[in-house]
């Protein structure tokens, strides 16, 4: 009972991030990082194990991470199974790998990471890694930072810290890092939920004097639940207060447990004003699973990507920032067999892949990261980023890298353009309406300087557009006033972003 009650206390007032972007100021570095969209990767299967890809460190039967500490420990002993581990995680990324992430303008990694990994250890009392926590796992924490962390930001290359393994596990399946019965019960343990709210504390403490984190993900792939979603709603509340509480600038990622629109929802009537929570929502887009799309040719999943890819949001998603975390290019066998496609499937999957790239790209403002990027035994397929990659099904969406940026010529020509379509198309609307035409003006120009300013970095694109938004609109109101003609700004804001990059 007093668990359930802490919890309760530490969700209820939820508690708004600080402005994305600094009032007067151009975008830093580290809000670059923060807000710029990704071209990124998932690193599965280092901290995180999953057999299917990388196998090195399995005994016979292990199946998940626990049976693999279990298995290791008993014939190695707790020093040499954490020896094992340690060179594990500190090579599975080469030289020759950062190398080829920042040839190909990958902008960020997801690191998924088990509870087990954080902190020496300190967030495993009451367990299934309790007795590893201490020993074996005793430096993974540390060698995140230094061998993922910093050699990411040596390459100008983000990350998003992933809590993928969560006690009990968030759903049913067993990339928790632990057997779980196909149960998730992590939501009916307040215990467990307590414990991970002060693991994400310390989490946003230790990471925040790191400029190239793009933001913590405080749950993957949460199980589905029916509203008002009570269980996940109380979660990831306490999780913003707990995280809010050490770092009030962190993107902050949450699940939108398979239904992206109740969650677009949740955000929307927990900001209030131009006041930001700082939330990303995650979706994962695939194809292969489902009954429903085993059924379909892949030509058919292909077109039906425009209806049921981040659709359907409440008020079109407005103040809602998204991001897909997990894709691929795998579409089942069933469906390969359906109407003669095998035949066609190199085309097919760089079609699926161009398309998965094009709509995510319009619609997930924080970007992408593809599952995953290497593979233990040759290649993954069409779930191997560097194959796909290769293959020209996965590509930038929009390299601005290296281009030369528009002058002041350029910008006067393109602003003065929308601003007399603008102005035309609402005079003539309601020719006794008294507008602000010069907020739209404002918007534009704000937008295009803060455009220009994350393209001298590496060609970035600003991407977390709502919350960007939001502070730059708060800034603007401080400034000329609040008024009923601030939607005129916010639509030059938009066209200012949209017009400097149909620049290139």
């Amino acid at each position: 009972m007093f668990d359930k009650l802490k919890l309760k206390s530490k969700s209820s007032n939820l508690t708004a991030a600080s402005p994305a972007a600094t009032p007067g100021k151009p975008p830093s570095k580290k809000q670059i990082y923060q807000s710029r969209k990704n071209f990124g990767v998932n690193i599965g299967a280092c901290f995180v194990l999953e057999k299917w890809i990388f196998h090195e460190l399995f005994p016979d039967g292990a199946e998940c991470e626990l049976d693999v500490v279990e298995g290791l420990v008993k014939s190695k002993g707790n020093d040499g199974a954490r020896e094992a581990f340690e060179k594990y995680w500190s090579d599975f990324l080469t030289d020759d790998d950062w190398k080829w992430l920042k040839d190909n303008e990958v902008t960020s990694i997801r690191v998924p990471l088990g509870y087990w990994d954080i902190g020496g250890g300190n967030y495993t009392k009451g367990t299934k890694f309790e007795k590893y926590g201490s020993t074996v796992y005793a430096n993974a924490w540390k060698v995140f930072k230094e061998k993922f962390v910093e050699r990411a930001r040596d390459n100008e290359i983000s990350v998003l810290v992933d809590i993928h393994g969560l006690p009990g596990g968030a759903n049913g399946s067993d990339h928790s890092g632990e057997k779980s019965g196909g149960e998730a019960k992590f939501w009916s343990s307040q215990d467990a939920q307590l414990t991970v709210l002060n693991m994400l504390a310390f989490i946003a403490d230790d990471l925040k004097n790191y400029e190239n984190i793009a933001g913590l993900q405080i749950v993957n792939e949460a199980e589905f639940a029916d509203e008002p979603a009570k269980k996940q709603s109380t979660y990831y509340a306490a999780a913003i207060n707990s995280i809010r509480e050490k770092d009030s600038s962190i993107p902050i990622v949450i699940s939108d447990g398979w239904w992206a629109d109740q969650w677009a929802r949740w955000v929307q009537s927990n900001q209030s004003g131009n006041k930001s929570l700082g939330v990303v929502i995650d979706h994962h887009c695939y194809r292969c699973f489902s009954d429903d799309d085993k059924k379909k040719a892949p030509p058919k999943i292909i077109d039906d990507l425009q209806n049921d890819l981040l659709t359907n949001l409440t008020d079109n998603g407005k103040g809602v920032d998204f991001m897909v975390g997990e894709y691929s290019c795998v579409l089942d066998g069933a469906s390969w067999d359906r109407d003669n496609a095998n035949r066609k499937r190199d085309q097919l999957v760089i079609d699926y892949g161009n398309r998965q790239v094009e709509l995510i790209n319009e619609r997930a403002g924080f970007g992408s990261y593809f599952w995953t990027y290497k593979f233990q035994s040759g290649n993954g397929g069409e779930w191997d980023f560097k194959t796909m990659i290769g293959k020209g099904a996965i590509k930038h969406p929009k390299s601005i890298k290296g281009k030369e940026l528009p002058d002041k010529s350029k910008f006067d020509e393109k602003l003065n353009n929308v601003f007399e379509a603008h102005k035309k198309y609402w005079d003539n609307e309601n020719p006794k309406e008294k507008y602000e035409h010069d907020r739209y003006k404002e918007g534009f120009t704000t937008a295009w300087a803060d455009a220009s300013e994350f393209a001298k970095f590496n060609g970035s694109v600003l991407g977390r557009k709502e919350a960007w938004k939001s502070a730059r609109l708060e800034e603007h109101i401080k400034a000329r006033g609040s008024s009923r003609h601030l939607w005129e700004w916010e639509q030059g804001f938009d066209a200012g972003l949209n017009e400097f990059l149909n620049f290139f």
